[in-house]
């Protein structure tokens, strides 16, 4: 076995911030101004090839996995070429393998470091993850990796907001926050109650026909706009746009799109719906009802991916004088006025929101803005039903077991109303 000898000025990387533990003389890739390097082993010493334990990490929280690196030392041959390096979790479940790019190790070694470059970035649950190289035979270890092969994780610091540039540089965000790199298109979804939690973006040339295209949240979310990019289209041909829980095969939807104008003022090359639809947490397809002018951008980091975006409604956390207030259930009635009929349904908690059902065959999703001794604000978007797309804001006083003095005002179809509102539980 050759000795060795790990250089400082090439190995050996101070991270500021990194917990008692990591390693000192780690192997490459080195974290970016907003990552960390999540997972290192301490090995300064010589070491062998095929490691015959397997080489884990374990994380505590959902991570964003960014970079992986493997060291293939090789008694000092290196490697001819870079292979590919993957993660396995503990159901069984591969992500990846992702092709390496090879670096040169200590004396100009060929492709000794292995780093894998992940552009779009790989969620991750809190688990334990195994290491996938494609060539153990020339992986390095030694005592001082436990007998696992030398690697190095990197991933996006907790709280740093991902970095974009939406005139040079494609785009993928797959957890918030996320920069809305909107292009041509003029519509905005409201910022004051939706977030965007997911969007593949590049201001390159497109394609058409893209891979697959899916997204994960981590919690419970109520999606709100869903938009895909169809440059190759035709005016007039606007489509629907669905949801697959990739696990479960459900579906949610489709729901007929909208169509908006891009680039050149050419038409409907922007499709956008507003489901307000309640998704558990998990992982979703886009499903595009014509993948064949789906546009994508080849060869750049979206990864085959189509251009898209997904907004969710953010979530509502209760007021501290009234953290557990809000009733599991309630019978609301609405009434015009210019009517003296009453409009009645049942609204439903579920997490921090509302679903409700009126005897009108109207559905709808309310989050509660305000709920204490001050008064009651909720706001109301109907995602199906005999009223889709309508919204209204619900504004009242807390009395015992009911909201009196309520006033309300709905828009719907392009005109403004008001009314009175009650509810009871």
């Amino acid at each position: 076995m050759l000795k060795l000898i790990v250089l400082l000025a090439s190995l050996v990387v101070v991270l500021a911030g990194v917990p008692s533990g990591f390693g000192q003389c780690y192997t490459l890739p080195s974290p970016d101004s907003n990552e960390v390097r999540i997972f290192a082993q301490d090995v300064c010493g010589s070491v062998d090839n095929n490691p015959p334990n397997p080489t884990v990490f374990t994380i505590n929280q959902s991570r964003k996995i960014t970079k992986i690196g493997t060291y293939h030392w090789n008694n000092g041959q290196g490697t001819q070429a870079p292979g590919t390096i993957g993660l396995q979790d503990q159901s069984g479940k591969i992500y990846g393998p992702w092709q390496a790019s090879g670096q040169p190790g200590m004396g100009g070694v060929p492709n000794a470091n292995w780093i894998a470059t992940i552009q779009a970035g790989q969620d991750l649950h809190a688990g334990t993850y195994k290491v996938l190289d494609s060539d153990p035979s020339t992986w390095a270890y030694n005592s001082e990796s436990d007998n696992r092969g030398v690697v190095s994780v990197v991933g996006l610091d907790v709280g740093a907001t991902p970095v974009s540039d939406c005139t040079q540089n494609c785009n993928v965000c797959s957890q918030p926050p996320c920069t809305f790199c909107q292009g041509y298109f003029g519509y905005t979804p409201d910022l004051s109650t939706s977030e965007l939690i997911f969007e593949v973006y590049s201001p390159m040339g497109v394609s058409s026909s893209p891979g697959v295209t899916s997204f994960t949240i981590l919690r419970d979310r109520t999606i709100t706009d869903i938009g895909t990019y169809h440059w190759y289209s035709q005016p007039g041909s606007v489509g629907t746009i669905g949801l697959q829980n990739v696990d479960s095969g459900t579906i949610y939807g489709p729901w007929q799109a909208s169509g908006y104008a891009g680039m050149n003022g050419k038409q409907d090359v922007y499709w956008v719906v507003s489901p307000y639809v309640y998704l558990p947490a998990g992982t979703y397809k886009i499903v595009d009802s014509d993948q064949s002018t789906w546009s994508y951008t080849p060869n750049d980091c979206t990864g085959s991916k189509g251009h898209c975006w997904v907004f969710a409604q953010k979530a509502f956390s209760p007021t501290s004088n009234n953290p557990t207030g809000l009733p599991g259930s309630l019978q609301e009635c609405d009434t015009s006025l210019t009517s003296t009929s009453k409009t009645c349904g049942t609204w439903t908690l579920q997490g921090n929101q509302y679903y409700a059902n009126w005897e009108n065959g109207a559905t709808a999703i309310l989050t509660v803005d305000s709920w204490d001794a001050s008064g009651v604000v909720i706001n109301r978007h109907d995602y199906g039903g005999t009223s889709a797309g309508l919204s209204a804001r619900y504004e009242g006083q807390l009395n015992g077991n009911a909201i009196e003095n309520g006033k309300s005002t709905w828009t719907f179809e392009g005109s403004t109303h008001s009314g009175t509102w009650t509810a009871n539980w």
